[in-house]
C-alpha cells in the first residue's frame, strides 16, 4: 500500500514550508525505466486457499512530490492467475489523494481493442484525514478490469528505447475524472513475468526448450535468445513476431548483431509469429549454416544473417 498524507504529514506541509527548498532524492524519470525492471520488480503474491496467483508491478514505480516526498497518485498493473485452471484477468489499479468533497471513483474508461471500454471499478479502500485542520485530504483506491488482448497489443507496440504512456480515466460519480497512464514498458514488463511464472516458453534455444524445461540435445543448434510473442497492432499490421528479450553474450544472436527489443518475425525464409515457428527453423538448420534473419528495429524492417 503506498503512503497517503496522515494529519502528520499534512500539518508538517502547513507549518513547514521552509523545507521546500531542502534536497531530497528524485524518482527516475517514468519513461526511463525499461520493461526489464518491471519484470524484474514485479512481485508473485501466492494465496494457497484461493489457489490463485498475483503478480504485480506496485513496486515498480512510484511519483513522490514535494518536500515530503508525497505520494498523491499511482497507478500499476495487477495480474490474477488460477492456478488449477490457468485462467488469467489483468486490473488497473489506481490510488488517488486529493482534498474538498469526495468523489467516490465508479468506473474506469479506456480505448480497448475493439473500441472505448467504460469497465465499473472495485473500490479497494478509502480514507480521509487532517479534517479537523480544515480541508480533508480523501484517499481512494479502486481497481478495474482490462482485457489481456489490448495489453498484449500495446506490449506489441512498444520500442524499448522509446516508451509510450497508455492513458485511461477513473470517472467519479461526483466531481472531475482522474486522467491516469502506464508506461508501455510497465505493460510489456508484466506480460514477460506472467509468461515466465505460467511456462509460456521465453528461451528459444534450438527450438527445444520450452514450458516443460526439455534438456537440448547436443547435436541441436542454439541460436540463444529470450523472447515471447507478440501480435501486431492495427497502426503496425505486420509488426508481429518474437519480440527478443534477452541476448546472452557469445550467442549467435549477438555475434548476428540481434538486440533486446528487436521483433524477430521471419527466419531462414520462413514467417515467424510463435516461439515454436522459431525454435523449428532453427532446429532445421545444418551445422556451419548462414541463414538470413529479419525483424524490426523500433519500426524500421531489417535484415541480418545468423552464423552457426
Amino acid at each position: 500500500m503506498r503512503a497517503s498524507l496522515g494529519a502528520a504529514a499534512f500539518a508538517a506541509i502547513v507549518v513547514c514550508g521552509l523545507c521546500a527548498g531542502s534536497a531530497s532524492a528524485k524518482d527516475a524519470p517514468l519513461l526511463s525505466l525499461s520493461m526489464e525492471h518491471f519484470r524484474d520488480t514485479a512481485t508473485i503474491a501466492d494465496d494457497a486457499q484461493s489457489g490463485r496467483v498475483t503478480i504485480s508491478t506496485e513496486k515498480g514505480y512510484v511519483e513522490h512530490s514535494g518536500p515530503l516526498r508525497t505520494v498523491w497518485h499511482d497507478e500499476f498493473l495487477t495480474a490474477t492467475i488460477d492456478k488449477k485452471t490457468g485462467e488469467k484477468s489483468f486490473q488497473v489499479h489506481e490510488e488517488i489523494t486529493y482534498n474538498g468533497n469526495w468523489r467516490y471513483y465508479q468506473s474506469g474508461s479506456y480505448q480497448g481493442a475493439n473500441g472505448p471500454r467504460s469497465v465499473p471499478a472495485v473500490q479497494i479502500s478509502k480514507e480521509s484525514a487532517n479534517c479537523a485542520l480544515g480541508d480533508c485530504i480523501y484517499t481512494e483506491r479502486i481497481a478495474f478490469p482490462v482485457e489481456e488482448e489490448l495489453l498484449r497489443q500495446l506490449a506489441a507496440a512498444h520500442v524499448p528505447a522509446k516508451p509510450v504512456m497508455w492513458n485511461f480515466k477513473a470517472v467519479a460519480k461526483s466531481g472531475p475524472a482522474y486522467p491516469g497512464a502506464l508506461s508501455s514498458a510497465e505493460i510489456a514488463g508484466l506480460l514477460l513475468k506472467v509468461d515466465q511464472y505460467t511456462g509460456t516458453p521465453t528461451v528459444v534455444a534450438a527450438g527445444i526448450a520450452g514450458a516443460a524445461g526439455a534438456a537440448t540435445p547436443a547435436a541441436r543448434l542454439d541460436l540463444g535468445v529470450g523472447g515471447m510473442a507478440v501480435a501486431a497492432t492495427p497502426e503496425q499490421p505486420h509488426r508481429a513476431g518474437i519480440l527478443i528479450i534477452a541476448v546472452p553474450r557469445d550467442s549467435v544472436a549477438q555475434k548476428s548483431g540481434i538486440i533486446v527489443g528487436d521483433i524477430l518475425y521471419e527466419f531462414d525464409g520462413h514467417p515467424i509469429r510463435q516461439l515454436a515457428e522459431l525454435q523449428a527453423a532453427v532446429a532445421a538448420c545444418a551445422p556451419n549454416s548462414v541463414v538470413p534473419v529479419k525483424l524490426y528495429r523500433g519500426t524500421d524492417p531489417i535484415a541480418l544473417t545468423a552464423r552457426f
